[in-house]
């Protein structure tokens, strides 16, 4: 039977998707199987670990610097050692991006899904049973409107001559950056593998502040409860697996590759130890 909190956090995470979709815009999902995790993109993460414990700690300011020129430098290595392993769809100045981002490599890029299962899939990946993991819910348009003045989600054009569109070349490691400090938008996304497919990628594509995003715009979008941590205690770890299982859904069904399969047997294993660890604790120490 599901648990009281369970239910809850489920009837949340329906409940903002209906109020943002009744608004005109969507809601987006992440899951982090660690509650404490902070919303930052993997290129501010590694900048915070490269400036970390400094004897006479940077200014804003050329962290900024750091984080651009640290940026521009991985991209430039990526993409000419990786050029003749691209596929042509992932030869363009985003597709190369999204490649980085698809191997772990690190970019602006933070991960979203559509999907509320996928969220909890995250939630779940590789969670002790005994640990707090969150999904965080996020109104794209609301982070538009104050990240770039646009309602909607921004599409990624590499034509910044096209005056219908936000110039989200400002925001690639390839061009010159700008003087003024970029701001954290919603983007859709190319699609440059299946797992983005699979999982409903949305993405944030993360300005130049080292904030997390709850705390950017001076903490806007929580204050008018447009982004928000739904904190899944250890107590719900049964309820989410057997949420997954109901649902038919494995590492597999968001990882269609052999890594995805790889997954879902390493997930196979540590459930048929908790069961039987449950069933026969007599015969566990």
């Amino acid at each position: 039977m599901e648990s009281t909190a369970w239910k809850e956090i489920v009837s949340t995470a329906l409940e903002m998707g209906d109020r943002f979709r009744a608004e005109g815009s969507v809601a987006w999902y992440r899951g982090e199987r660690d509650a404490a995790w902070k919303l930052k993109s993997t290129l501010h993460r590694l900048a915070d670990r490269l400036t970390e414990g400094l004897a006479e700690p940077w200014s804003e300011r050329e962290r900024i610097d750091h984080l651009r020129d640290e940026y521009k430098t991985l991209y430039r290595k990526f993409q000419a050692e990786a050029w003749p392993l691209l596929q042509e769809h992932e030869r363009s100045d985003w597709g190369v991006v999204f490649t980085m981002q698809h191997f772990s490599l690190p970019t602006r890029l933070l991960d979203w899904s559509e999907s509320f299962a996928c969220a909890v899939f995250f939630a779940q990946l590789r969670r002790k049973p005994d640990d707090a993991a969150s999904i965080w819910v996020l109104d794209p348009h609301q982070l538009n409107t104050l990240g770039c003045g646009r309602t909607g989600v921004v599409a990624l054009h590499e034509d910044a001559d096209d005056p219908a569109n936000l110039d989200t070349m400002r925001w690639h490691p390839k061009r010159i950056p700008p003087t003024e400090l970029l701001q954290t938008i919603a983007v859709s996304p190319i699609y440059t593998n299946s797992r983005m497919v699979q999982q409903r990628a949305r993405f944030t594509l993360m300005g130049d502040s080292f904030l997390p995003l709850d705390e950017q715009f001076g903490g806007a979008l929580g204050k008018k409860d447009r982004l928000r941590r739904i904190v899944l205690p250890p107590e719900t770890f049964a309820d989410a697996e057997a949420f997954l299982s109901a649902a038919g859904l494995n590492a597999f069904s968001f990882f269609p590759d052999l890594q995805g399969l790889a997954l879902k047997h390493e997930a196979q294993v540590e459930s048929d130890i908790r069961f039987a660890k449950r069933v026969f604790p007599d015969s566990f120490r």
